[in-house]
């Protein structure tokens, strides 16, 4: 329960200190681009995809 209060702290921390030194709507682009990468990541997690899985095939398709 208190890391999520921590990570939730952080988050409100750098929405409040990009607010106030960019703007609103490149906030709002940056919080859409980290939601949209993170909801990326997360099908991918439930896929069974690890970081692992892909430089590994990554690799071989370099050395072949």
């Amino acid at each position: 329960m208190m890391k999520l209060t921590g990570i939730f702290a952080v988050a409100g921390l750098i929405i409040s200190v990009s607010w106030v030194a960019w703007g609103f709507l490149p906030m709002l682009a940056i919080l859409l681009t980290t939601l949209f990468l993170a909801a990326i990541g997360y099908a991918l997690d439930i896929l069974g995809y690890s970081l692992n899985h892909f430089t590994r095939k990554l690799l071989d398709k370099c050395g072949n």
